[in-house]
């Protein structure tokens, strides 16, 4: 904690512009400030009285569900959902009419979250040296945001025309999940460097999945000779 509490004010002066404004309203907001202290307390006693061996495992969830935690709001301030489209969403997702009380809410958990979740991201690199962890967690944030990003986009989709989405975009959400879920449970069961998770990692990428392959760009280069 004592550590949290001093990367949250070394964030607020030299962290990056995003982390610095998170950081600096927590500070600021005294009522907001005392909620993060005691919630994120709990979070770092659960780690603190782990065994050293589980330790790193414990703080690898307590990223997990930080990074989690923090989605939704971030979904509807990057996709600048406004009007009757967010009251919607916020129906859809949360079953609430609540509509004020709910964004209130959902900010300040959401500056919770994120101040946990880099101070969390923090202790693992530079205390517990967990450095692979961080560099697949950043992956599996980018892997989560895609996924979120597509279920809320399927939601609002459904509650404005009242009809499902299309059954290709729908029909990905379980593999997308599925892929989540794999992932967490290689970067919790051990090292991530050698873990399955990044052997496929490697295979995905050497596979083409994810660039041009030269076969498909020579024949494309053909077909625009032609």
């Amino acid at each position: 904690m004592d550590y949290s509490e001093r990367r949250l004010a070394q964030a607020s002066r030299f962290g990056s512009p995003s982390e610095a404004q998170l950081a600096t309203r927590l500070l600021q907001d005294v009522s907001l400030f005392s909620r993060w202290e005691q919630s994120h307390g709990r979070m770092m006693l659960s780690v603190a009285a782990a065994h050293r061996t589980t330790q790193r495992v414990q703080l690898r969830k307590v990223a997990f569900a930080t990074l989690h935690r923090k989605a939704p709001f971030e979904y509807l301030r990057d996709r600048r959902v406004t009007g009757p489209a967010r009251r919607r969403l916020v129906t859809a997702l949360f079953g609430t009419q609540e509509y004020s009380k709910f964004l209130v809410r959902e900010h300040a958990a959401f500056v919770s979250a994120a101040c946990s979740f880099f101070c969390v991201d923090s202790l693992c690199d530079m205390v517990l040296r967990d450095t692979a962890f961080c560099r697949a967690l950043g992956q599996y944030e980018t892997a989560y945001t895609e996924y979120y990003r597509a279920y809320c986009d399927i939601q609002i989709e459904e509650a404005v025309d009242g009809e499902e989405a299309a059954p290709p975009l729908k029909a990905l959400l379980p593999y997308l999940r599925h892929k989540l879920k794999v992932t967490r449970e290689h970067l919790l069961a051990g090292a991530p460097q050698r873990g399955e998770y990044m052997d496929l990692q490697a295979l995905y990428a050497a596979s083409g999945d994810t660039m041009q392959l030269p076969a498909l760009r020579q024949s494309k280069d053909h077909a625009s000779q032609a």
